[in-house]
């Protein structure tokens, strides 16, 4: 059948759209990866230079600006806020973009001024629900630890939510690669604060709140620049009465009531890690830390990529095409989340002995660490849907069908974890939290129907057959790790070497499966990865 010149606009446009979505990521994921990997030295160094009681401490008490961070920053707030900008950048009014910037900043900051005093003034009414369990009280003067921590770094909300702010206004235009890496700069400070002042404070675990604060003043004012150059940089302004800040608001309810949803989950698994042995919510943090390097450098990339174009093409009333680039989105993240769920359900226990078992952690930590793990690796692959569907309601703005799936998942999580948690212990509560990531991304497949366009997953199981395919290869290679791992030897770099070995070899497999499958995704991300740096080559030539 012949298509029409406007048929064949909306392909050819709908195809850079996706060229775009790909390049795009490429650049996030590697600020993403450049900010995990230090993020990683972070954890190790925490690990190795403080006991269970202060590492359990820190992590709770950050939970609570962490918590708001994702509720008013750059949770609620980047999904909400980044269609209504793109609108006014759509029809070329700079103007309006700017007065919605600054209106959506004095309102942030008035919430969140508020929300800090309350926070440093009180912070043991939000700690002592957290810690209320009998494994956590059991030991003396850890919740007070808890609560001191906590009133140092609540500012911390302030400073990450005005990042998230300029993340939002930036990615929407088009700039991703500095705001992606912007918080390396946290992970820097924390790592040079362990390293080098741990012990100029009376209580040495002190040094994590406040380079905490430290990296949240570094990585907003690194974006300040680049703002003041696009002649973006928010100013106070009257924020009442804005019809785009209404929408905002408006779009922003629902979705703060999914990732309150979300953090509510966060804060039942902290109580109820806190009836758990000591050391729970921080193997819990470490494992999430780990599966955190890839979702982010795929699942985020792609979903943070994706968003400002998916939102133009709503805008245009382009349906299909947002159908096909939300498949093509899932399709790239699939490729990449499916060998990675393999590899780190394989090599769980390796990685974790040969990334933290030294110092202060012991051999008792990386076990429970790596069954935490290998659970959170199953979740991988549902997790990863997720963070990549759910930009695609946002830029529909429809926040309440990712809340509605976020609440139908932590009710059955709840549920689930009362009764895995006494014969398993902490690994029924990964676990539990695994099932109910499976039952929200298949909600928010099913109910893509309700938007107008069927979203077809059927359409790409032939592919994920493939990726299925490629994985298993990987699995029979890094199954190989105890054999290298005896011939190098048990020395830290025998350790090392085995380990990265096995992974380079384990993803050559994975890439030769899919390269005699004739997979897409491969060559797509071998191209957009070679399109992108032969421009910036260029450039600079």
């Amino acid at each position: 059948m012949t298509q029409s010149p406007m048929q064949a606009n909306q392909a050819q446009q709908a195809k850079e759209d996706r060229k775009q979505v790909t390049a795009s990521a490429f650049l996030v994921s590697l600020g993403i990866m450049t900010s995990r990997g230090l993020g990683f030295v972070r954890e190790i160094a925490i690990a190795h230079y403080f006991p269970r009681t202060a590492s359990d401490a820190f992590y709770v008490a950050f939970r609570l600006p962490n918590l708001f961070r994702r509720l008013f920053g750059e949770g609620a707030l980047t999904v909400s806020f980044i269609p209504v900008l793109m609108d006014f950048l759509k029809s070329d009014d700079k103007k309006g973009a700017r007065e919605l910037c600054s209106a959506v900043f004095t309102l942030l900051f008035v919430i969140l001024s508020l929300l800090t005093v309350f926070g440093t003034v009180f912070p043991e009414v939000m700690v002592k629900p957290l810690t209320h369990g009998e494994g956590y009280t059991a030991v003396a003067g850890k919740v007070d630890l808890t609560i001191h921590q906590a009133r140092i770094m609540f500012c911390y909300i302030m400073l990450v939510s005005f990042y998230a702010l300029a993340m939002g206004i930036l990615n929407s235009l088009k700039v991703f690669w500095l705001p992606a890496v912007a918080p390396a700069l946290w992970n820097v400070s924390t790592v040079a604060g362990v390293l080098f002042f741990r012990k100029q404070f009376d209580i040495p675990s002190d040094v994590l709140a406040w380079s905490t604060v430290v990296g949240g003043v570094l990585q907003l004012a690194i974006l300040i620049p680049s703002l003041i150059k696009r002649g973006f940089v928010p100013k106070f302004t009257k924020w009442w009465g804005n019809p785009a800040v209404k929408k905002v608001i408006r779009a922003m309810g629902p979705s703060v009531m999914g990732l309150s949803v979300m953090q509510l989950g966060v804060i039942i698994n902290t109580f109820m890690a806190s009836r758990l042995e000591e050391g729970s919510n921080s193997w819990i943090n470490w494992a999430d830390r780990i599966l955190e390097l890839p979702l982010s450098l795929f699942a985020v990339s792609v979903g943070t990529a994706a968003l400002p174009t998916l939102a133009g093409m709503w805008s245009r009333g382009d349906k299909a095409a947002m159908r096909e680039s939300s498949l093509h989105s899932l399709r790239l993240t699939f490729f990449m989340a499916f060998p990675c769920a393999a590899g780190v359900f394989v090599l769980s226990q390796p990685i974790i002995h040969t990334l933290f078992e030294h110092g202060r952690f012991t051999a008792h930590d990386t076990e429970m660490t790596a069954a935490i793990l290998k659970v959170y690796g199953i979740n991988m692959i549902f997790a990863a849907g997720v963070r990549v569907l759910a930009p695609t309601y946002y830029a529909m703005k429809n926040t309440w069908l990712p809340a509605l799936a976020a609440a139908c998942a932590l009710v059955f999580h709840v549920i689930l974890a009362n009764i895995l948690i006494k014969p398993m212990g902490v690994v029924g509560l990964a676990t539990s939290a695994a099932v109910s990531g499976a039952l929200n991304f298949s909600i928010l497949v099913y109910a893509y129907k309700f938007t107008g366009e069927r979203l077809r997953f059927s359409e790409i199981l032939p592919t994920v057959f493939k990726f299925l395919l490629g994985s298993a290869a990987l699995v029979v290679i890094t199954g190989s790790y105890p054999h290298i791992h005896g011939f190098l030897g048990d020395s830290a770099l025998g350790r090392i070497s085995s380990l990265t070995l096995v992974i380079i070899l384990g993803a050559a497999a994975y890439g030769f499966t899919c390269w005699l499958l004739q997979v897409r995704e491969l060559t797509e991300s071998i191209s957009g990865f070679q399109n992108k740096f032969s421009r910036r080559f260029s450039k600079k030539a």
